[in-house]
């Protein structure tokens, strides 16, 4: 995905994070400033977390990001998805730069078969991101088994960048399993949020 495309992406999710966030904290009984029922009205509750994280491989790293992330404060399941995709796709985007980055700096001194297989990376990043766009587009439906599909396919698009690399050592190894974790973030909580959908 290119650096401008990626922008609109973020962009996009960023706002439709906000429109979620909103919708849940309407008044209630036309009680001004009261969140809707069952919404949590100040930082997201801890039980949540444990509740959206509770199937992550790395379940300390999903409770941290989610927490960390200042939107989060106030939301429900569907709103933490919509965080663990944003974070999940802003990972992507900085591998991928980093990748650019990799490939602009060492067009003339990389091995051809080690520069095939980072353009191929930049590929699979390229397409990790578009399967996370479908995702967001797709959460918004409120198609959670859509969801699942899409990012086991951006996961899938980071296991292909790694085996393009024929098991050379690189620091991409570390940044795709970071990749893959925050994907695995965003099943969890589609999990949490849709138990018998997904």
């Amino acid at each position: 995905m290119k650096p401008i495309t990626s922008f609109f992406f973020l962009s996009t999710l960023c706002v439709l994070q906000h429109v979620a966030l909103a919708a849940n904290s309407k008044p209630v009984g036309g009680q001004p400033g009261k969140p809707a029922r069952g919404q949590p009205s100040g930082p997201v509750s801890g039980n949540l977390l444990e509740e959206a994280c509770k199937q992550a491989t790395n379940k300390d790293l999903c409770i941290n990001s989610l927490k960390k992330d200042p939107n989060s404060q106030g939301a429900d399941l569907t709103g933490l998805a919509f965080i663990a995709l944003r974070l999940a796709a802003a990972n992507a985007a900085d591998v991928e730069s980093h990748l650019r980055t990799l490939m602009l700096k060492n067009a003339t001194g990389l091995d051809p078969d080690v520069q095939q297989g980072v353009q191929d990376c930049i590929d699979s990043y390229t397409d990790a991101n578009e399967q996370l766009d479908d995702s967001v587009a797709a959460l918004s439906d409120k198609k959670c088994k859509d969801v699942v599909v899409w990012v086991k396919v951006a996961i899938a698009d980071s296991n292909y960048c790694e085996s393009s690399l024929d098991g050379e050592p690189t620091v991409l190894a570390d940044k795709n399993k970071v990749f893959i974790q925050m994907c695995e973030n965003v099943l969890s909580v589609i999990k949490a949020l849709a138990p018998k959908g997904v």
